[in-house]
């Protein structure tokens, strides 16, 4: 198994900045069975982003990879739980 690649998250992580980090997404998932999104920078996340990750994730399930999310701020907690998607079982340790 290959080492996480890890993909540092810039502040806004919101409808506006969804596809430029979809492409970043599919880049990391080329290149490594386990991509970490340290979401430590984020200030800004929303439904989009939440979708992103969700799909992402499966996508990657279905190809033997995994996508978590490290460093959590409250903002993307806060984007997770009005989506109703439980958090922690994203989470990578």
């Amino acid at each position: 198994m290959s080492d996480p690649i890890t993909l540092p998250l810039a502040p806004d992580c919101s409808l506006r900045t969804v596809k430029p980090l979809q492409a970043d997404l599919i880049t990391a998932l080329a290149g490594g069975e386990v991509v970490v999104l340290d979401c430590a920078r984020v200030e800004r996340a929303d439904i989009a982003f939440v979708q992103l990750v969700l799909a992402a994730s499966g996508t990657a399930e279905r190809s033997g990879k995994r996508i978590g999310l490290s460093n959590m701020p409250a903002p993307v907690a806060a984007a997770f739980q009005r989506a109703g998607v439980a958090v922690p079982l994203l989470t990578l340790s």
